[in-house]
């Protein structure tokens, strides 16, 4: 009996998890060490405040822009803190130069553990207005782009134990229509969602752990959306959404966060 108590007792206490351990885990640093993270759209905005926070977390950066100045500056930043980054300048609408960045970060590090799909363009207009070429290129940067990096990842991923997390920012208008007008931007974020879902389901349930998730913040103050820099209290900071990019990031392995929705409180993207 006494041997069978302390069976018992061994697996009934070995193995508790605390709220206070829970709390110390989730706010612990560098919790990205030495893990290679690739960030498309990292001059600006959301990509620039990802690459930041996941620097601090000890991660080591891979970023890429169309703006070589704002990638110098980043480095720069990054670098001053005592932090390892490295810097890809291009055009991610030409295939050529994903192949290119992707085999420049296989030449670097070898791996990839995270690939953060933050490259977008947005522009608003009346359908009866709006051009071709506009579309086009909000259809180029927005999706076309995202699915070759998907592509280039996943393939990097399947090489380096199957596993891996590829974070995809989308935007409430993956979600909901509300602006109404040419539909080129909801149309490309509504698109991102179903790339997101269709390939998540080709991998799960295949002993892969490489996931795929969809980050949809409402309007974020960038410099995109507010170039001229006037005070936007109501607006998400991009810190705000690359903490949510972070707690993805951090899930266990074998865990999903697949579909994280986040907007000021002002917001109604369902509808008034």
């Amino acid at each position: 009996m006494g041997h069978l108590k302390k069976f018992i007792e061994k697996f009934t206490n070995s193995k508790k998890t605390t709220n206070q351990e829970i709390v110390l885990r989730y706010n612990k640093k560098e919790q990205l060490k030495d893990k290679i993270v690739l960030i498309t759209g990292a001059g600006k905005g959301i990509g620039r405040a990802i690459a930041k926070c996941f620097s601090e977390q000890g991660a080591k950066i891979f970023i890429n822009s169309r703006t070589h100045r704002d990638l110098e500056t980043l480095e720069k930043e990054i670098k001053d803190n005592g932090k390892e980054i490295k810097i890809f300048n291009g055009d991610i609408t030409d295939s050529s130069t994903i192949k290119k960045m992707f085999n420049e970060l296989k030449k670097q590090y070898g791996k990839l553990d995270i690939c953060i799909n933050s490259a977008g363009y947005a522009k608003f207009g009346n359908i009866e207005s709006f051009s071709k070429e506009d579309f086009k290129k909000i259809i180029d940067i927005n999706l076309s782009a995202v699915f070759s990096c998907i592509q280039e990842s996943i393939i990097m991923m399947k090489a380096n134990g199957d596993q891996g997390k590829i974070i995809n920012i989308g935007s409430i208008a993956s979600h909901w229509s509300e602006r109404g007008g040419d539909g080129a931007y909801t149309a490309s974020k509504f698109g991102l969602k179903g790339l997101t879902e269709s390939i998540a389901r080709q991998l799960h349930g295949k002993k892969s752990k490489i996931s795929l998730s969809l980050l949809s913040p409402g309007v974020v103050d960038t410099p995109l959306t507010n170039p001229d820099q006037i005070s936007k209290p109501d607006w998400l900071r991009p810190e705000t959404v690359a903490e949510s990019a972070l707690h993805i990031a951090t899930a266990p392995a074998n865990v999903n966060v697949f579909n994280i929705t986040l907007f000021g409180t002002e917001d109604q993207p369902f509808g008034k």
